[in-house]
């Protein structure tokens, strides 16, 4: 009996293995299948550094390049949310440097370097204001799914590029002008709804 069990416990931890990957279950989606929230890139704003010790809770602003000073970004870090720089852990007292920059066109941007590793248990946060600059047509060519601006608003999520054109939603809370998330790691992200 219990070669039956461990056989089929083998079989289930095989199964589970097969669909899962370094960010959790494989539930990819490409590129081509999300409508990516559109913004004027009038205003995009320049790159953002972000330098801070491993051991504070810091936030930076991102501003777009508007006379008015809108924000697009909030990026939020805790003590030890960056675990690691060039497979070395970093100690309380390390300094992070990281640095943003847009995807001209949407609601996207790119954290660098690829070489740190955010802490899964305490990643960094974000929040994504859309209520300036917003172009809610994209939501036409779905007009069956997405009726409204509104409609199509509450259907974003902020995805993660986690492989070559594999993206997976963060859990996102979202607002009728500001999307707000974990970050899993440095790479490409995108504000967007499923087609």
């Amino acid at each position: 009996m219990s070669l039956l069990r461990g056989a089929a416990t083998s079989a289930a931890l095989v199964a589970l293995a097969a669909c899962h990957t370094s960010t959790g279950l494989s539930s990819a989606t490409h590129r081509a299948g999300l409508l990516a929230l559109a913004r004027s890139d009038a205003a995009d704003p320049n790159v953002l550094t972000m330098t801070f010790k491993n051991n504070q809770t810091v936030s930076f602003t991102w501003i777009n390049a508007d006379s008015a000073g809108t924000t697009l970004a909030v990026f939020h870090f805790f003590p030890q949310s960056v675990r690691s720089r060039n497979d070395t852990i970093l100690a309380d007292t390390s300094t992070v440097q990281l640095t943003a920059t847009v995807t001209p066109g949407v609601f996207g941007f790119t954290i660098a370097p690829a070489s740190v590793v955010f802490n899964i248990a305490g990643s960094p946060t974000v929040d994504v204001s859309f209520a300036s600059y917003a172009d809610f047509s994209v939501a036409d060519s779905s007009p069956s799914k997405y009726p409204t601006s509104q409609a199509f608003a509450r259907a974003l999520k902020l995805w993660y590029e986690f492989g070559s054109d594999q993206w997976q939603a963060q859990s996102t809370g979202v607002t009728d002008t500001l999307a707000s998330s974990a970050l899993s790691q440095p790479g490409l992200y995108l504000l967007a709804a499923p087609k």
